[in-house]
């Protein structure tokens, strides 16, 4: 069926999820789309308002609520949520993520609908991964709102961030979808490769979007522990893979200029 399931996963933060699905809806009328919400175990009133269907907002007809008991991390909960989408291509996003262009639903869905070979596409990447996995450094492309660092349409890149990832639903099929071991931090690099290992290319869209500073990781305890061992996890499944570098001879060129 063709059209966009829209996936986020929570932990609490209902206030937040309200505002992405108002802004989900206003930026997109009349488009074929659907959302669903996959609850990992908030304690907060998130249970409550998914179980009520949202039935306070008009657009309650197009969410679908799925709650797990426990948290069960981010790539459980998007595996569980591409499960139950009905539509042929999947799109994952942060509930702080708030995309500001009409009908970017309609966009994202035509873009990898016309791209051969399209992997993973998103709002957030970079070119260039290192050794070590991270991707700081001028090979980043994005289109924040007010601080963009795209320029063109689209760009081919080697990884995409997990705030907005979209994929098709058979290359998310063919490629397994999440590794469930990473729990919460480099599940979206770990699919970017995969994509790249396939032979199929990722892309950054130049769709204007706004991040909440990662809201619900900040509830989390002993971050920077889980994501050392996910960083170090993630270095042995594709250390003969790393570096990888898809740059043009143009972008090499500007960031020579760049670093004058």
């Amino acid at each position: 069926m063709e059209g966009l399931s829209i996936i986020i996963p929570v932990f609490n933060k209902i206030e937040t999820t309200r505002k992405c699905i108002d802004s989900i809806r206003g930026q997109n009328e009349g488009e074929a789309y659907e959302i669903i919400i996959v609850d990992n175990g908030s304690t907060d009133e998130t249970e409550q308002v998914c179980r009520g269907g949202f039935k306070t907002r008009p657009y309650h007809e197009q969410i679908t609520c799925i709650r797990n008991p426990e948290n069960l991390g981010v790539s459980k909960a998007l595996n569980i949520g591409a499960g139950a989408a009905r539509y042929n291509m999947l799109c994952f996003m942060h509930n702080d993520v708030f995309v500001l262009q009409k009908n970017w639903t309609a966009a994202i869905y035509k873009f990898i609908n016309e791209t051969k070979n399209a992997g993973v596409v998103g709002l957030y990447g970079a070119k260039t991964m290192r050794r070590d996995g991270s991707f700081r450094g001028k090979s980043i492309v994005h289109a924040k709102k007010d601080s963009p660092s795209i320029r063109k349409p689209f760009e081919r890149v080697a990884v995409v961030d997990g705030l907005l990832m979209a994929a098709h639903k058979q290359a998310f099929e063919k490629m397994r979808g999440f590794c469930d071991g990473f729990i919460m931090h480099f599940y979206d690099k770990d699919f970017s490769m995969r994509a790249y290992r396939d032979g199929l290319s990722n892309y950054v869209l130049n769709i204007p979007f706004e991040h909440a500073a990662s809201t619900t990781r900040s509830q989390l305890v002993q971050d920077d522990a889980i994501r050392d061992e996910a960083q170090e996890n993630f270095m042995q499944v594709w250390n003969i893979y790393l570096p990888v570098d898809v740059s043009t001879w143009q972008d090499r060129v500007s960031y020579a200029v760049k670093r004058k």
